[in-house]
């Protein structure tokens, strides 16, 4: 379910929209292999073009959101980035295991966004949300 949506891309802005609770888009670097079967969408220009500061904004504002989570290996390899999604998703931000994220989420995943992002564990997943305020179903 979106929020407000900025994004021109039709194909992410219809997916947003369409988001249910509990299914899944990941923002993946440009390195993640997607299994045969899942829809992706690849927005790389370049190495490093996109990259997740350039998109996680936007997802922010424009998805509403029950969970972030990130590979537990990014606080090591990759701490500047690690912060950076914590800070921006700190209420609703997970960690877990990037072998297990990669089996639980990501062959169900509804839409994989490809990036030009190249730094270690650059991946992100939203798990949908439901906003029962912005339904009307709660005062």
């Amino acid at each position: 379910m979106h929020k407000t949506n900025k994004i021109l891309n039709v194909k992410l802005s219809s997916v947003i929209t369409g988001l249910r609770w509990g299914e899944v888009i990941i923002i993946a670097d440009a390195g993640l292999p997607v299994p045969k079967g899942v829809e992706t969408l690849d927005l790389s220009i370049c190495e490093g073009k996109p990259v997740l500061e350039d998109i996680l904004p936007l997802m922010k504002e424009s998805l509403t959101y029950d969970r972030v989570i990130v590979a537990t290996e990014m606080e090591k390899t990759n701490k500047k980035k690690f912060d950076y999604v914590k800070e921006m998703f700190s209420e609703k931000f997970e960690t877990m295991g990037n072998l297990q994220w990669e089996e639980e989420f990501l062959p169900k995943a509804k839409l994989v966004v490809q990036t030009g992002e190249t730094s270690p564990y650059g991946n992100v997943i939203f798990v949908g949300g439901l906003d029962f305020f912005q339904l009307g179903m709660a005062d």
